[in-house]
């Protein structure tokens, strides 16, 4: 089996040409090509056929050419890196937790073909439902096949059955029933499937046979140089995840009780298995993403720092100080900061907290340092040991445009890499290489706890929890780690909310969450929290004319080369309010919109050009809308 690699920069992916082989030549051009993927251009170009009609049925008596066909489906389906902004493609990583995010989801005006995950057209990057073709092609090729082996059959059918089952999933948490083709189909009428919408329970029924046909083929654990394939442990734990939602209110509005004790079933024997083939969470919460191929990583996206490989997600998550290109993506807002509790898992609105509006950041939950940069905070970017991240109203060493909440995020920046060695470019490499992991061990968790709470196991549900948070570093204290404030199933259900939101935060889960759980509603305008210099301290540089006498600037060097904010005491109170207006100043980032999503959004509208087939139906809600979802 030939090592992958899924981090072609997808810009340059979309405006590759398309190359279309044919007959005996495409067999010739496979056995040319070598067993591994030297670059991501001859992947691409080779399998971005013009003619979806196309593929020889030749390659499918190498074993080689099979592994490339394998290796662009994986790069074409696995999620990348998020990127936050306002591009429609962000609908799924719009919340509350951070800066950026598509405004016409938070502020309610979608329209019908505004979220379009399946498809625009009738081309390889831009139609779903080719990647479902494309896994349809290979098993049924595979199948057919009297070159390869047996086992090495087994491996290849139990990738594909699990990457058809994960695009699936996908469509079908968006949208509800879509057509449901599980053979190869000639591809007419420009990619969209000559078959009418099946019922959701249609559709999640069969993503659960393709998840349980590969959990049955896939083995246990890869050899690290195949790193980033998908194991049986995976499956098995998509097929919990596909179950959970299913159970949940999004899809299970009425609450029917055995949807959920299947759920739990599934997400326990993933949770197992997963135990048993050495799945488990990693020592340090801020190692997750700084370290690569351990053992709580599941669904992964590689990259590295070479040339056409990489990621700029350190330069543009970075303060300005530290990096000589765009910075301040995935900024965390006041909503976020305040939903950590306390370090001994206590809430801050709890009695017992001791909960400091002022010193908000002194004894938080472990995981709060490990995400959030707040002003003043010890932060080592590019190896400055001693280094403090300053973010106040006018400071000299951020540009204001960047300071958009009043915190940066740590947990995707590598303080060991100067601002030029953060930066990515695809013609010269660069950049942290860091990998994206779409799905980790802690979210398998997760998911059985919160089976667990909704099918009366209270008890299991809080183990499952602790282990999450004595991971994280909370103490015991006098609750529980926390979880004693959890009485009955309404309130660890609530609980249980906020922990993903903490444990996942910046990962891209809020939404799914908010979603799946008919709690889009939570949302509320997202906000910033700025601190202001106190006179007679002031921020900036000297004014031209030279120091005002009595002032004391804050960003400028002393006789001694000392900054005098590096010599605030920001856990002493008295110290820190002298210099700085308390409480902050917290103000809404929406300016004079408001944050309202109507119900409708639970179950998407297909897009316009998919629509177009008579016997497609629209969904409820939407125009002309028929087509129930919650069958």
């Amino acid at each position: 089996m030939q090592a992958y690699n899924l981090n072609c920069n997808n810009t340059k992916r979309t405006k590759m040409k398309q190359i279309k082989y044919t007959g005996s030549f495409i067999l010739a051009a496979i056995l040319l090509l070598s067993t591994t993927l030297s670059s991501c251009k001859k992947d691409s170009e080779f399998f971005n056929i013009e003619d979806p009609q196309g593929i020889d049925s030749k390659i499918w008596e190498d074993e080689g050419a099979v592994g490339l066909f394998l290796n662009r489906t994986y790069g074409l389906i696995i999620p990348q890196w998020p990127v936050p902004g306002t591009a429609p493609g962000n609908i799924h990583i719009t919340s509350d937790e951070m800066n950026g995010g598509n405004t016409a989801f938070l502020y309610g005006t979608l329209v019908e073909n505004s979220v379009t995950d399946l498809g625009t057209g009738n081309t390889i990057t831009t139609n779903r439902y080719f990647d479902i073709r494309r896994c349809n092609l290979a098993l049924e090729g595979i199948d057919s096949s009297k070159a390869i082996p047996l086992a090495t059959k087994k491996i290849l059918r139990g990738q594909f059955y699990f990457l058809r089952a994960y695009t699936y999933f996908r469509m079908v948490s968006l949208y509800g029933g879509i057509p449901l083709v599980l053979k190869v189909q000639e591809l007419s009428n420009e990619g969209i499937p000559a078959v009418p919408r099946a019922k959701t329970s249609e559709c999640i029924a069969a993503i659960v046979r393709d998840f349980d046909s590969a959990a049955a083929n896939l083995p246990a654990t890869w050899a690290t140089t195949e790193a980033g394939r998908v194991t049986r442990g995976t499956a098995m734990a998509m097929k919990g995840k596909t179950l959970l939602f299913w159970a949940s209110p999004q899809f299970n509005p009425t609450n029917i009780a055995s949807r959920w004790e299947d759920a739990y079933q599934a997400n326990k024997a993933a949770y197992d298995q997963c135990v048993a083939d050495g799945y488990a969470l990693v020592t340090r919460y801020s190692d997750i993403f700084l370290t690569e191929d351990h053992k709580e990583a599941m669904i992964v996206r590689k990259y590295t720092t070479t040339r056409d490989w990489g990621t700029n997600i350190e330069a543009i998550t970075r303060p300005s100080s530290e990096s000589p290109s765009g910075s301040g993506s995935f900024q965390p807002t006041w909503n976020l900061v305040q939903a950590y509790g306390m370090s001994d898992g206590l809430p801050t609105s709890h009695a017992s907290s001791g909960y400091s509006a002022n010193q908000f950041w002194i004894n938080r939950d472990p995981r709060f340092d490990a995400t959030i940069a707040y002003n003043g905070a010890l932060w080592a970017l590019s190896g400055k040991a001693t280094r403090r991240q300053w973010q106040y109203n006018g400071v000299i060493d951020e540009t204001s445009s960047t300071i958009v909440t009043g915190f940066y995020n740590r947990r995707f920046c590598n303080t060991t890499l100067t601002p030029t060695q953060a930066v990515y470019a695809s013609s010269t490499g660069g950049g942290s290489g860091m990998d994206w992991i779409e799905m980790r061990f802690a979210e398998v968790i997760m998911n059985l706890a919160e089976c667990a709470n909704e099918t009366g196991r209270l008890a299991d549900a809080k183990n499952y929890v602790r282990a999450i948070r004595q991971r994280a570093g909370i103490v015991a204290g006098s609750y529980d780690y926390g979880l004693g404030v959890a009485t009955d199933a309404a309130s660890m259900r609530t609980l249980l909310l906020n922990e993903r939101q903490v444990e996942f935060a910046m990962e891209g889960k809020r939404y799914n969450d908010l979603r799946r759980t008919r709690n889009l509603g939570l949302l509320a305008a997202r906000q910033s929290y700025k601190l202001a210099p106190k006179s007679p301290y002031f921020a900036g540089a000297l004014p031209s004319g030279g120091p005002v006498a009595g002032r004391i600037y804050l960003d400028v060097p002393n006789t001694q080369g000392q900054r005098p904010r590096d010599t605030v005491n920001i856990n002493n109170l008295a110290s820190f309010s002298m210099v700085f207006t308390l409480p902050g100043t917290v103000a809404s980032l929406e300016g004079s919109n408001v944050v309202s999503i109507p119900n409708k959004y639970y179950f998407y509208a297909l897009p316009n050009w998919f629509s177009q087939n008579f016997f497609i139906e629209q969904t409820q809600g939407w125009v002309n809308g028929t087509f129930d979802p919650l069958q």
